[in-house]
Order: C-alpha cells, then sequence, then structure tokens
C-alpha cells in the first residue's frame, strides 16, 4: 500500500473513532442544579444580618429612596425584580404597581425582612388625561388603596401637574386618609406644586433635581424648598437620574447620584437622596446597582 494511502486510511480510522466517543460525551444527562439562597444556607445568621439591617434602617441615618419598574412585561434580567435591590436601600416606589406580579408578591417577604419599605407609586403627571374626570381619579385612587392594603405595600408615592391643583389636593386628601400607621406619603416634584396645608400631611419630597446638571441650581432648590414652601430640611431628598451627569462649582462633571449622594451632606444636611432608573446601574452579577451602593456608602459610611 502506497504511504499516502495508509496516512489517509489512519486519519479516517482515528476520526471515526474521535466521532464515536464525541457521540459519547455529548449524550444528554439530567443533573441536579439547586440553588440555595441566602436563607436557607444559613438560616440563624441570615436572621442575625437581617436584623442587623432593620436596627440600621430605624436608627437615624441618611435616607435612599429609589424607583423600580417592576414586572415590566418582558422582564430582561434580575434588574426588574426587587430581590436584587441594595439590601440597604430604605425604601423604593413601583412605578408599575398596577401590574403587581406573583413574582413581586415573594419578593415582598423579603423586603419586609430587610426592613425596606415598598411603596405604590401614581404617576398622574404622566397619566393626567385618563384621569380628567374626578369620578375616574377617585375610582383609581381606592383601587390603589384596595392593592396597597392587600398586597402589605408600605405606603404610596405620587407626581403630579402643577396646574393640577384640584386633583393634587384629591391625592393627598385621599392617601392621607388610607394611610395606616407605619405607612409613608412621598411626593416626587417641587413643594409649591402642594398647597400649604398639605405639605405637613407628606412624609418625604423628592425635590425634582433630577434634570439639573450644575450643583448651584441644586443648591437653590434647596433653599426655596426650605425658605419659601418651608419645608423641613430632613424631609426633603435631592433626586438625580443613574445615567446622567452632574457639574460642580469648577465645571467638573461627575456622576449625577454619587456627586448628588455629597451634596446631601454639603448644601443641608437634607433627608436624603432619591435614585431614579436605576436599572442602567445594573452590571453584573456580582455588583448589581454598584452606583447607587457607592451612593449608600458616601451618605453612611459609619453603618
Amino acid at each position: 500500500m502506497k504511504p499516502k494511502l495508509t496516512i489517509r486510511l489512519l486519519l479516517l480510522g482515528v476520526a471515526a473513532a474521535a466521532l464515536t466517543a464525541c457521540s459519547d460525551w455529548t449524550e444528554m444527562e439530567t443533573v441536579e442544579n439547586q440553588v440555595n439562597k441566602p436563607w436557607e444556607q444559613d438560616p440563624e445568621l441570615w436572621a442575625e444580618y437581617t436584623a442587623a439591617l432593620r436596627a440600621y434602617k430605624q436608627s437615624e441615618h441618611f435616607i435612599v429612596y429609589a424607583r423600580l419598574h417592576n414586572s415590566p412585561e418582558k422582564s430582561s434580567s434580575e434588574q426588574d425584580f426587587m430581590r436584587c435591590l441594595p439590601d440597604s436601600l430604605d425604601i423604593v416606589t413601583l412605578t408599575n404597581a398596577d401590574n403587581f406580579s406573583e413574582f413581586d408578591a415573594e419578593d415582598m417577604a423579603v423586603m419586609h425582612e430587610k426592613g425596606t419599605r415598598v411603596l405604590y407609586q401614581i404617576d398622574y403627571a404622566a397619566r393626567k388625561s385618563e384621569f380628567a374626570d374626578p369620578q375616574a381619579l377617585d375610582a383609581y385612587l381606592e383601587r390603589v388603596i384596595a392593592a396597597v392594603a392587600a398586597n402589605g405595600m408600605n405606603g404610596y408615592s405620587f407626581t403630579t401637574d402643577p396646574l393640577a391643583a384640584e386633583a393634587t389636593a384629591r391625592i393627598v386628601e385621599k392617601l392621607s386618609a388610607a394611610k395606616s400607621e407605619g405607612q409613608i406619603i412621598v411626593f416626587e416634584g417641587s413643594p409649591l406644586s402642594l398647597a400649604a396645608d398639605d405639605r405637613a400631611r407628606i412624609d418625604y419630597i423628592a425635590l425634582d433635581t433630577e434634570k439639573i446638571e450644575n450643583v448651584q441650581e441644586v443648591k437653590l432648590q434647596i433653599l426655596n424648598a426650605t425658605g419659601y414652601a418651608g419645608i423641613a430640611p430632613e424631609k426633603l431628598l435631592l433626586s438625580a437620574e443613574i445615567s446622567a451627569p452632574l457639574f460642580d462649582e469648577e465645571r467638573t462633571e461627575f456622576a449625577a447620584v454619587e456627586e448628588m449622594a455629597r451634596r446631601v451632606v454639603e448644601f443641608g444636611p437634607v433627608g436624603g437622596l432619591a435614585a431614579y432608573n436605576i436599572s442602567e446601574d445594573y452590571y453584573h452579577a456580582e455588583m448589581n446597582y454598584q452606583t447607587i451602593r457607592t451612593a449608600i456608602q458616601t451618605l453612611n459610611p459609619a453603618k
């Protein structure tokens, strides 16, 4: 047999053997893969940890509040679930609370164990055309109040249109009457959009500073809120968007959430920080919401 033909036959034999072996190697087998959650791995240690978290959130510290678009039509990753929020976050408001899902219900128990308060957001500013009729607004608010009670939520947040004074007063009246012990109401916007008497009925006001790009303008907003509107500094939260820039006095650019956290202390101190569009702060499984974590540590380094 010629040498070249011999080599070819040998190579064919090796290839056939490899294919047979490959077939054996890639045969599908069922593998058990059980993921144990932290509270399942060491219940006693988890109980100690969550007790410390609750104690921290009940102590005097700077509040960190965030919006979460829960239960999207199609979930893209863990960024859509409450369970992946930073443990030290104080308050989360659900911007899709009308579609509160079974997954949200499962996460509620974990949120409460961590001492994180979960709110139902009423975005009147974005949906005012739906509620042009006062009866339609009243009916919606009744559904919201019933859902908060049924799902064990910790209160409400809302936005409004500065020109819709009657609707704003209606929202404050309904929510204040429904608010039970331990629940809170957060207003997102300018305190001047609220009637003077209604400002006292709100627990926190997240100032509409999220579109501001200069820290001097932030300072003016705080002065207007505490001076002209008469809001106690400890009730104010400075809002910032995750991906937005914020320039300091020297026109140096910083990430808005991180810089705003520093200004909570320097320009006040005020009550804390409100972080918006937090899904854009999702990096990878080992460091979710990195910017918010940094802001929390900036505001409460000893905690």
